[in-house]
């Protein structure tokens, strides 16, 4: 993912649209760029700020992205690591097809 297509994510990733793929490349080019990182940053802290700032709240809006951040990576690895189970899966099988449909020709 480049910056301008994270850029275009980070809304949805606020609203919490961003799912599967989409969001593991997110989380992986925000996190190491640090522009894209500021602008995620921003947008959230305004929306958040704003929104608080309305209902009379108070509130620690950095900390409560980092956290969302984070929640976010934990359930991007188990989506990548889900994905990694089902091709494994996937190429057993496969392969236990091919021994049967060998064993079938000797």
């Amino acid at each position: 993912m480049d910056c301008q297509e994270s850029c275009n994510c980070i809304p949805l990733f606020i609203e919490d649209k961003l799912t599967g793929d989409e969001l593991s490349a997110f989380l992986l080019h925000v996190k190491s760029c640090k522009s894209c990182y500021e602008e995620m940053e921003t947008n959230y802290l305004l929306k958040e700020a704003l929104s608080r700032l309305e209902q009379g709240e108070s509130f620690n809006i950095h900390a409560e992205l980092l956290k969302k951040f984070r929640i976010y990576e934990k359930l991007s690895g188990l989506h990548n690591a889900t994905q990694l189970t089902r091709r494994v899966i996937l190429l057993i099988s496969a392969f236990a097809v091919g021994i049967c449909m060998l064993s079938l020709y000797i």
